[in-house]
């Protein structure tokens, strides 16, 4: 049992200095040492995007924009603090909250320039349906097992990115408590805390648009 034990510490810091020598030639400018990385860990990166952004094309330009601040700041990363992947996904969490969030502000624009034409509630209807919300096979439509359609996917755009990002790696992803500290970079309470209030704020926001808990409750 100790030499297992041995052997994987062994493993793992060499590991570790596998990534920090890979990541000194990308720092020194090397094409192949970023290409190794880029195939390496795009597909990883993307899977993990995609649960939270929803959008091959969205995915696709914020992968891209995970590599070139790697590319970038590669002489940042600094393996006695963590391992490579968390670094990345670190990254790749921060540039989804900022998709994120240009996405809600759009959409957000979008319905107050339908509400300010007047139209009726089948025009309504109409203007929503042209707006990307997703069809019924949209994994979105039984996040926290409320299949509410169209009005979830409203309440869910009207959480901060923090809070829906919790939520969807919580009810999308299967992502534990532990899981989304490490990626988010906050405590694990804080974790707790967001999606407390996430589901608070989600109840209230459907209450508000004629559901009463009942009806949540019987739609799981």
């Amino acid at each position: 049992m100790i030499h297992t034990t041995g052997q994987t510490k062994a493993a793992a810091l060499g590991e570790q200095e596998c990534e920090a020598v890979l990541m000194q030639g990308i720092a020194g400018k090397d094409r192949q040492a970023f290409e190794r990385l880029y195939y390496s860990y795009s597909p990883r990166i993307g899977n993990f995007l995609m649960k939270l952004l929803k959008s091959p094309e969205l995915v696709d330009e914020v992968v891209s924009e995970v590599m070139m601040t790697v590319w970038q700041n590669a002489d940042r990363f600094d393996s006695a603090q963590g391992k490579l992947s968390t670094w990345l996904f670190g990254i790749a969490h921060n540039k989804a909250l900022k998709a994120l969030e240009r996405g809600r502000r759009h959409r957000l624009e979008q319905v107050l320039e339908t509400e300010e034409s007047g139209f009726g509630e089948d025009e309504w209807d109409d203007a929503h349906a042209g707006l990307g919300y997703a069809g019924p096979d949209n994994p979105e439509r039984t996040v926290l097992g409320w299949e509410l359609g169209d009005i979830l996917l409203w309440a869910l755009d009207q959480l901060t990115p923090e809070h829906r990002i919790v939520v969807e790696l919580t009810m999308t992803v299967q992502c534990t408590y532990q899981d989304i500290a490490l990626i988010t970079g906050c405590p694990v309470n804080t974790v707790k805390t967001r999606m407390f209030n996430a589901r608070k704020k989600l109840a209230e926001l459907l209450i508000k648009r004629g559901y009463s808990p009942y009806d949540i409750e019987e739609a799981r």
